[in-house]
Order: structure tokens, then sequence, then C-alpha cells
């Protein structure tokens, strides 16, 4: 995978992508996702064989050879973006953690947090919260993002005594995971006392230090969720991250945006909701399942819930690409642009929503996710 051609390369895998998952749970009747998430005059005719004709075309057009794989296991490339959720038991917080690596070494980590808060307070809460999102929240409840509530919550661990911000404190932990492989960083936590870990992280005074380093570590072996792609010097990537509205108001994202000047390496999104029998980010006895308005419909991940979400797409849209799939399509489209190059994509879009040249994304809103990306990727 080579810079011009990984791009290329990545942009004909979308047929690779469309994977099930073992989920078989009902799709939640109250999911917007037949409203607005589906073009389906281009579903009907994604049918397997026009998926082929369409790839073949766009090879022999590129001169390029498609690529065999996305998978963390098998794909080209040598940088993969791990995503994960990791919980605490009993914690009031969900974690959000992507983790870059290259070979066997950690070369970037971004860390996010989310949790509820008073409505009345001096928090904000994430995007939607006004919306059809909100009302997943127990009265007088909003999730709030701690990176978009940096600055207070920053003055308000430093009004606690804290000598170092929440940018300072996650920056210190991020840094400290990279450079050193897996099994590095794995070994020195388990041979080390959580007060020594946090000593020798000077700008990281969280309580929590060791445990955000262990969920690198536990994100990191994961391939659960993950992107690929080729960067010139792996270890000079930067990631980027933010949470946006790509897809009406019953849902976020969460972006994260590899960089190599100004260039995407690779992207990771995914979008929260609240759904009824699925799995939830947290679930039992979690401070955080406090948070919900009603505990039938919890908190949840669209990736980790493919083939429910899926499921609803095909009953109420009429959908044939699942929602994983969709993402996996927008994410190799963008690997290897520049920012320019995907903005300059975004004046194609079609009638139904899809974005000419995206291969396997047949969202009415591939755009909005393709916006979030470069949003993000512009930070």
């Amino acid at each position: 995978m080579k810079k011009v051609n990984i791009a290329t390369l990545m942009l004909a895998s979308a047929l690779v992508l469309s994977a099930c998952s073992n989920n078989t749970e009902e799709a939640p009747a109250e999911d917007n996702a037949a409203q607005t998430e589906v073009s389906t005059e281009v579903e009907e005719a994604s049918t397997p064989e026009a998926e082929t004709s369409s790839e073949d075309a766009s090879a022999e057009e590129t001169s390029e050879e498609p690529v065999a794989s996305t998978d963390a296991e098998t794909a080209e490339g040598n940088v993969i973006l791990h995503r994960g959720y990791p919980t605490e038991e009993n914690g009031r917080s969900i974690s959000r953690i992507v983790v870059a690596t290259s070979g066997d070494k950690i070369v970037a980590a971004s860390i996010n947090e989310y949790q509820y808060d008073d409505k009345e307070g001096n928090y904000e809460g994430v995007i939607n919260s006004d919306g059809g999102f909100g009302e997943g929240a127990a009265e007088g409840k909003i999730l709030i993002s701690k990176l978009d509530n940096e600055e207070t919550y920053s003055a308000e661990m430093k009004e606690a005594g804290s000598p170092t911000s929440l940018a300072e404190t996650y920056k210190g932990i991020q840094d400290f995971a990279v450079g050193k492989t897996i099994e590095e960083l794995e070994t020195y936590l388990n041979e080390t006392e959580d007060q020594e870990i946090i000593d020798a992280i000077s700008s990281a005074t969280f309580h929590s230090t060791p445990t955000l380093l262990k969920q690198i570590v536990e994100v990191a072996k994961d391939d659960a969720i993950t992107t690929v792609g080729f960067a010139e010097d792996p270890e000079a990537i930067t990631l980027k991250s933010s949470t946006a509205a790509p897809h009406g108001d019953k849902s976020f994202a969460d972006v994260v945006v590899a960089m190599e000047g100004d260039k995407i390496i690779a992207a990771s999104f995914d979008e929260f909701q609240y759904m009824a029998d699925a799995k939830g980010l947290a679930e039992g006895e979690s401070g955080f399942v406090e948070g919900f308005a009603d505990p039938a419909k919890v908190f949840a991940s669209k990736i980790e819930n493919n083939e429910l979400y899926s499921k609803n797409m095909a009953e109420k849209g009429e959908s044939t690409v699942e929602i994983k799939a969709n993402f996996e399509a927008i994410q190799n489209f963008v690997a290897g642009k520049t920012v320019a190059e995907v903005e300059e994509a975004l004046g194609n879009v079609g009638e139904d929503g899809t974005v000419d040249g995206v291969t396997g994304a047949t969202l009415v809103d591939t755009a909005g996710y393709l916006q979030a990306i470069v949003d993000t990727a512009k930070m």
C-alpha cells in the first residue's frame, strides 16, 4: 500500500466489508433508521452482481488491483486504528479509546470519556441533547463528553486541587503509551503499583490513570472494530477527535482521524443511540446506567449492535447493506486522501444523498459522515 495506490485500493474493498455479525435480536421500533438512514433507490440496485460490476469498472479505470482484505490481521497498510469502549466496574463514565498501532507498537492513542451530569449544571450536553437523543436521558440529566467540556472540567479539577488540566492528563497518558509495544506496556502495568504509575506521568494526576493505560492495552489488543491506512512515517501521525451529528437528532457520532500532514491516513467513527433489546456500552449496576430514562433502552454503539441495527434498516428502509459495512466503505474512501480531495468529493452528492465514488456506502447521510471526518481533520 503506497501513497496514491492505497487510497484507490481501499476504495475497492466495500464488498469484502459487507460481513454479518451474529446478533439476532429484534430491532427497536422507536429507531429512526428507516426514515432517513438508507437510500432505497440505491439499495435496490446494490445486488452482489451490481456491486461487483461497479468495483470492476473502477479498477479498470484506475489500473489498480483491489485490496484483498481490510481485516486487521491481513490488511495492507502500516497503521491500524483500534476502537473500543472498555468500562470500569461500577464506573460513572464510559471510555472511548482509539489506539493506532503499527506492527506491535503503539504509535498514537486518543481518549475521551462520556458521563451524565445535571442538566442545569455547568456542562454542555453532547450534540442532540436538546433533540431526540436527549429523550433517552433520565429527567434532569444530560450526557456530556469530557473533551467537549475540557475548559469547564479542568477548572473544576483545579478547584479540587489538581495541578493539571483534563487535556494535559489525557495527553500525558497517551504519550506514555506511545512508542511502546503492546507487550511492553502490558508488562509494565502488571508489574507496577498504581501510585508508581501515577508518579511516573507527571502531567497525569487522575487516580484513574492506571485504569486508562490498561484500557489502551485492552483496545490495542482488540481487532473487533478496526480501520487501516498507510503512512510514510507511522510514528509521526497525529490523532484528532470530535463529536458530530451526521444523521438526524436521535444519535451522535464520535469521530477520530489519523493525520499525516494534510493527508487522512485513516478514520474511525461510530454512532451512539439509545436502543431497546441491544447490547449497551454499560450494563448491570454501574453508575452510568442510572442516567438512562428507561433501563430497557440502553446507550449503545451502532457498530457493536450491527445486526440489530441493520435488521431495522432492512425492515424499515429496505437496506441490503449493513450499517457497519456502510461505515467501513466511508472510512476506506477517505483513507489516503487529502482533506481537499474529500471536500471535492462532497461536491458530488446525488439526489439520494449518496456520494459519487464512495463505493458500497448507500446511506442517505453519506455526505454527513464525510463532512464530520473533514471537520475533525481540520481541527
